[in-house]
């Protein structure tokens, strides 16, 4: 009976716990993240009684959870996959809604400032209708800045969204790390509260809504959390969680970084997939970034189109037309290294050319330029020479104060290009409709032909293949800055650019070399140089694409100076120097400068050393042949040199001086040896002219060296002085000056002297003057090593501005040095050259001519074929019919053309023109962005409904092992119940045979 009680007894309690457990599930019904409790029984250890084991009874082992780690990994992914959809959906449609709008929309806006364009091309003189363009125009500006002011502010919300999600992510991670240190207090899983294990379940699944999350379990049932991948960096482990931090680029909005621990040791964390935050930031940087940077090129190429069709035209004053349009963008300059209070300047050329990222620039006195730094991409940008302004990416800075070697600026844009977009032209008369040029026939042409004139403000040359530009070579004219180049007739060494003012590119070469330079224009006009073959002009012309296949070579300017000169320049090929004017200030008796005078400097130079050579033949020869060398337009006699002779700068000064009276220039031999005091070497001896210094014991001081040298010089015709510095200096003495000096040493196996120089002759140099110029140039025979002998370095001057780019040669076989000097580029002047009047003449049906109407300069000789279009600088004549010889069609200023519509015809064009690389006008290239944006929208839509499936699935089959079923529950209700009852009823029975047991007598 005992064991009867026992076992009745332990099944109550058995079925009481049981009730228990479904009891609890049924009221956790609707409990989040709750899961089914199941109650775990096992048979008691059943007792042996004899050969007999009978049993006694059950016990509970346990109450465990209905758990699927599958299903639960399932469903945490197929959550946070359909979390990721929505914040693409819900943002994406509010760019769609804000762009897409008749109302907001830019379309609506293009078209009105297209139509008024129109309109006004049919009446151009209306006063009503240039002020109804410049309102529309002013409304289309407005609304590129809506739009940009909303797509910003949509940035910004999205920005704090993605913050918020971090936020909520480094809660949900600290609450999880709570949670493992509670089950950390236990050795296993099977000993964890279902509740903390529920609660533990619960928080990975919120924090796989936020991003994609991987888990690692211990025994204990602890997790360790990584975002992403089992590769992801950890957020939550067994010990502690790591707080994440956001970093945006306000510059693009497509990058985010996410920064574990920001606040202690900092590191950028993996990458993010899927959740809501996954969803936000793949909206950023595949939906939002894309849209703003194309909105913004929209706007740069809008601009940059309508202004190069207005400032090519005339407004109502008959003046050259602006720019209608302007891309304003608000730069903030930071100095971490350098002075915060210098004056930098930034002005926007080019917006299409600003990628709108941040840079730093940083000078280097090394190199003297700035070095630019794009801080998105890292690439480094050596600017132009100097400090002062230089360029890039489409920007144009200026520095006002001196810098320090490593003096650094960070230069941020802290607007978008399409929100600084706004109207320049406020004025009605100043709106550009007419065109700047007309195209008129001449009225003796007989030929049909009839010609219109289209205009393009960038031109159809793209450049030279060949040649590096002279700004490369740096702003340094001297012997030490030259670089080597080699001889070559097939393509060009260097291109003067078109803009450069006041160019010098310098030549030095030995007296043997036979290097020349050649300068051409792109249409062969041969500028400088010397006079060349018909062979050589066809290979000069023949490798370089930037030479026109269809023009011909002259040479009718070759080295012409004056009005004569190509297009009126300057020119100078072979040697310049020229006066110089000086601002004096006046001291009155209070020493203040009030007033100035100018003075004029005679024109000097002074040669390297002249050329040293002997004649050791019995009869006289040349050293410069006869009209070889032009001074001053005398050409020179030839340069003789005696029989047994030696070459010295007094020859080469008598020969000059003998020109004085024709060419007004003076010559002055002199020769100076300085020798530094630490060169001295007392240890060996000097003959000087073939006399010895000294009485033969060793010197102790270079004043001694110095005196025992001026002790001879009644029979060396030499001297020497001490310097301020302590350099020695020896030159000839007084009726001597030019001489050769030649220094030997008494010992002739040494290779140097008491002096520390070499033993050889030293040659002297040649001091030119002139009241106004020294302008050597070169006869027929003449080259720059005729320039050599003298100690005189060939040079290609241009004074002024060069308003085209003109190809530099450097031909023959050797090999010479080549150093450049300009002054800054002015694009006033190459703009003012683009619109000057020029004439087409006919000289037959196939050939026609170019001339420059300002200097009457004959700029082209080209072939012509039927029904061909003449371009020149940005103008293209079209002519309807076949010109014959003798038509000529004269292209000059359309000033009194104010009702002139041609320009405004230009603008309306703009609207259907292909602009974009893809092949769209600007109108489709914005409907095609608004499109994009609304396709990822509604792709986002289909993904999210498939995705809602597997979600479903997922729940579904999570909870069909972990969730709570009313009937399943009800079921074993009533089976518990019953198995409870039972149990009651045997310990009635076992009362009942220990009553009977009792009751015997």
């Amino acid at each position: 009976m005992a064991d009867i009680l026992s076992i009745g007894a332990g099944a109550t309690q058995l079925y009481r716990q049981a009730l228990s457990t479904v009891s609890n599930n049924i009221a956790n019904l609707n409990t989040e993240g709750y899961s089914r409790q199941v109650s775990e029984t096992s048979e008691n250890v059943p007792s042996q009684q004899g050969t007999v084991f009978v049993g006694s009874g059950a016990r509970l082992d346990n109450i465990q959870r209905a758990y699927d780690e599958f299903a639960e990994s399932s469903l945490r992914d197929s959550g946070s996959k359909l979390s990721n959809q929505q914040p693409l959906i819900d943002y994406a449609n509010r760019v769609v809604d804000i762009m897409g709008s008749e109302a907001s929309g830019l379309s609506s806006a293009m078209d009105k400032f297209f139509a008024a364009a129109s309109a006004l091309s049919a009446d151009p003189a209306s006063i009503n209708l240039r002020s109804s363009f410049l309102r529309d125009a002013e409304g289309m500006a407005s609304r590129f800045r809506e739009l940009s002011d909303q797509l910003s502010a949509v940035e910004l919300e999205t920005r704090e969204s993605i913050e918020t999600q971090v936020n909520q992510l480094n809660s949900l991670s600290e609450k999880l790390a709570f949670v493992n240190k509670e089950l950390n207090k236990k050795l296993s899983l099977s000993s964890q509260p279902p509740m903390m294990l529920d609660q533990r379940d619960q928080l990975l699944r919120e924090m796989s809504a936020v991003t994609k999350i991987h888990v690692t379990e211990a025994v204990s049932g602890q997790v360790t959390v990584r975002l992403a991948s089992s590769a992801g960096s950890v957020i939550t482990d067994a010990k502690m969680h790591y707080d994440l931090g956001t970093s945006f680029d306000d510059n693009d909005p497509g990058r985010v970084d996410l920064i574990v621990e920001p606040y202690g040791d900092s590191r950028v964390a993996s990458t993010v997939t899927n959740g809501k935050l996954g969803g936000l930031m793949n909206f950023r940087t595949q939906t939002l970034a894309p849209a703003m940077d194309s909105f913004d090129f929209l706007a740069q190429t809008l601009v940059a189109e309508v202004n190069q069709i207005h400032s090519a035209g005339l407004d109502g004053r008959g003046e050259a037309g602006g720019d209608l349009f302007a891309i304003d963008l608000d730069f903030m300059v930071a100095a971490p290294a350098g002075n915060a209070n210098a004056a930098i300047a930034i002005e926007v050329i080019d917006g299409e050319e600003f990628d709108n990222a941040p840079f730093e620039i940083t000078w280097s006195s090394e190199q003297n330029s700035w070095l630019v730094e794009n801080q998105s991409s890292g690439a480094v940008t050596v600017a132009e020479p100097g400090f002062a302004s230089f360029s890039y990416a489409g920007l144009s800075i200026t520095v006002g104060d001196q810098p320090v070697d490593g003096e650094t600026y960070r230069i941020d844009a802290r607007e978008r290009p399409a929100g600084g977009m706004r109207l320049l032209v406020t004025d009605p008369l100043d709106v550009a409709a007419a065109d700047t040029m007309r195209a008129m026939s001449d009225a003796a042409n007989i030929g049909e032909a009839r010609v219109s004139l289209e205009y393009s403000a960038t031109p159809a040359f793209n450049g030279f293949d060949y040649g590096d530009s002279i700004l490369s070579l740096g702003n340094n004219p001297s012997s030490a800055a030259g670089e080597t180049v080699s001889g070559s007739y097939l393509t060009p060494a260097f291109v003067i650019p078109k803009g450069v003012d006041s160019a010098a590119l310098i030549l030095e070469v030995d007296s043997g070399s036979d290097l020349s330079f050649q300068v051409m224009t792109s249409d062969g006009v041969h500028v400088l140089g010397q006079s060349i073959d018909s062979s050589t002009q066809a290979i000069l012309m023949s490798s370089d694409s930037g030479f026109r296949d269809d023009s011909s070579y002259s040479d009718s300017y070759l080295n012409a100076t004056g009005s004569a000169a190509y297009l009126g320049l300057d020119l100078t090929y072979g040697f310049l120097a020229r006066d110089v004017e000086r601002n004096e200030w006046r001291v009155d008796d209070n020493g203040i400068s009030s007033e100035s005078t100018t003075t004029t400097l005679s024109a000097t130079a002074t040669s390297a050393d002249v050329l040293l050579q002997s004649n050791d033949s019995s009869v006289t020869v040349d050293l410069i042949s006869a009209n070889a060398l032009v001074l001053n337009d005398y050409s020179m006699a030839a340069l003789e040199l005696e029989a047994g002779a030696v070459s010295s700068a007094v020859l080469m000064a008598t020969w000059i001086n003998a020109a004085t009276d024709s060419a007004g220039v003076t010559a002055k031999a002199t020769n100076l040896i300085t020798i530094e005091e630490d060169s001295v070497d007392f240890t060996q001896q000097v003959n000087i002219n073939g006399v010895l210094i000294g009485d033969g014991t060793p010197l102790t001081s270079v004043r001694e060296l110095a005196n025992a040298i001026n002790e001879q010089t009644d029979n060396t015709n030499v001297m020497a002085n001490i310097t301020y510095d302590g350099k020695l200096e020896i030159t000839n003495a007084r009726g001597y000056e030019g001489e050769n000096i030649t220094l030997s040493n008494p010992d002739s196996t040494s290779s140097d002297n008491a002096l520390g120089q070499s033993n050889k002759i030293f040659v002297g140099q040649l001091q030119l003057e002139a009241d106004q110029e020294i302008r050597f140039t070169f006869g027929d025979d003449g080259l720059p090593k005729d320039l050599a002998v003298l100690g005189l370095r060939t040079g290609i001057y241009v004074e002024g501005t060069v308003t085209e780019d003109l190809a530099v040669f450097v031909t023959g076989s050797d090999s010479g040095s080549v150093a450049a000097g300009f002054s800054t580029t002015d694009s006033d002047d190459v703009a003012a050259s683009a619109v000057a009047p020029f004439a087409i003449d006919f000289s037959s049906g196939s050939e026609y001519t170019i001339t420059d109407l300002a200097t009457g300069t004959l700029v082209a000789t080209r072939s012509y074929a039927t029904g061909g279009d003449i371009s020149y600088k940005g103008f293209t004549l079209v002519l309807d019919g076949d010109p014959v010889a003798g038509d000529q069609f004269v292209v000059d200023s359309n000033k009194d053309g104010i009702g002139d519509n041609g320009n405004m015809l230009n603008l309306v064009a703009l609207q259907d023109k292909e602009l974009m690389a893809d092949g769209s006008t600007l109108g489709e290239a914005y409907i095609n962005l608004v499109n994009g944006v609304g396709s990822k929208a509604a792709l986002a839509m289909m993904s999210k409904e498939a995705l809602q499936v597997v979600y479903d699935q997922a729940v579904a089959a999570k909870d069909q092992v972990s969730g709570v079923s009313l009937d399943q529950e009800a079921g074993e209700l009533i089976r518990f119940q019953q198995a409870y009852q039972a149990s009651a009823q045997i310990i009635q029975v076992a009362s009942k045979l220990f009553d009977s047991i009792l009751s015997i007598r």
